[in-house]
């Protein structure tokens, strides 16, 4: 299984309950979708961390794939290019706005 973490910033001139709307009831689904995903959790957050080095981070999302091949093929599947097209609108692009990384392993202590 291939889990990434993607760490999320809105547009500026996007309110924060228009993107958290946004995210749960027309971008999740398109993920839901998508034959290759295993799993995909949505974390809308409130950063405690506001010390104005960076922008908030607006969202935290998991998603989940059987294998690297299905993470290979999901970019070329019409339900991703939707998700795609939608997220403009709603978030800053570049590693900026949204900012993926692979598991490479889960430690859990309680």
């Amino acid at each position: 299984m291939i889990t990434l973490l993607t760490v999320i910033r809105k547009k500026p001139e996007v309110s924060t309950e228009d993107f958290r709307r946004f995210r749960k009831h027309e971008y999740g689904p398109t993920y839901e979708a998508l034959p290759q995903t295993r799993a995909y959790v949505q974390y809308p957050l409130t950063d405690l961390a506001s010390d104005g080095a960076e922008d908030p981070i607006d969202a935290i999302a998991q998603i989940s794939f059987e294998s690297q091949e299905a993470m290979a093929e999901a970019p070329s599947t019409d339900a991703y290019k939707k998700a795609h097209d939608l997220r403009e609108q709603y978030m800053r692009e570049t590693s900026v706005g949204i900012h993926s990384a692979r598991v490479d392993e889960t430690v859990t202590f309680v």
